[in-house]
């Protein structure tokens, strides 16, 4: 069980952007997935009767983004599920770029589908112009809320005798407080939230937090507890994602 490998990667290609859109230079250390078989971007038309554009890699995506005036890119995830169901099946992590440019903003959406000849994800991402001017969102740093948040998560693992968890949750509580060396690209308490968030990442299918933990917390009463925090948890990964991907 990892990171949903959707949500890194959308992560990753921000934070490439973000640093090309500022430094017009590449960051040497944002390693690729070796998971994904190949990637195509398809621009949005910027006027009618134009044909739109298409890039067959991150770099040349990137370069095309800069071409046409954008200045920055925001990795958006909604803080909010309806069900952690869709958690487990491709695309079910609702999140999307925003690239700003002077005067509008575009998002980037994606759509994965699996290739079992090669066992590995094929992803198209499709840019939608934004009805209106998106103002850029401001993230703040949520080190203090998820240590609590960690500590409860790691309490109710060893409550419901689910140990995997609660070394999960112990190793996301130790990222928090380690010091890892900085990339180009993020600070030291941007690379503690994301390592922290990828250590806490516990969402899948079939023996998953939320369908091993989920049963082990209904025989011992404690449905409500475990709801909250799961839903607590999804919104403090989030979070945390985006301050470290998006406020640097």
């Amino acid at each position: 069980m990892r990171m949903n490998i959707e949500l890194l990667d959308m992560s990753n290609m921000t934070l490439l952007a973000k640093y090309y859109l500022r430094h017009g230079t590449f960051a040497a250390s944002l390693a690729e997935s070796d998971g994904i078989a190949l990637r195509r971007f398809r621009f949005a038309p910027r006027r009618a009767g134009e044909p739109a554009a298409e890039a067959a890699s991150c770099e040349e995506w990137v370069k095309e983004l800069s071409r046409r005036g954008a200045d920055d890119c925001k990795l958006i995830i909604p803080v909010e599920l309806g069900s952690f169901e869709g958690l487990s099946r491709a695309n079910g992590v609702r999140c999307c770029m925003i690239c700003f440019y002077g005067d509008r903003a575009t998002s980037w959406n994606k759509l994965w589908t699996f290739d079992p000849l090669n066992k590995k994800w094929m992803v198209q991402y499709v840019e939608i112009p934004v009805d209106k001017t998106h103002e850029k969102p401001v993230f703040e740093d949520v080190t203090d809320s998820m240590a609590v948040l960690l500590n409860r998560l790691r309490d109710l693992s060893r409550t419901l005798r689910l140990n995997e968890y609660s070394f999960r949750f112990a190793a996301a509580l130790k990222a928090l407080q380690t010091d890892y060396v900085a990339a180009e690209f993020t600070p030291p308490v941007g690379s503690r939230l994301m390592r922290a968030a990828t250590e806490a990442y516990v969402f899948g299918g079939e023996d998953s937090w939320t369908e091993k933990a989920k049963f082990a917390a209904a025989g011992k009463g404690l449905s409500e507890e475990f709801d909250a925090l799961t839903r607590a948890l999804y919104r403090g990964i989030a979070l945390s994602m985006m301050y470290a991907v998006n406020e640097w």
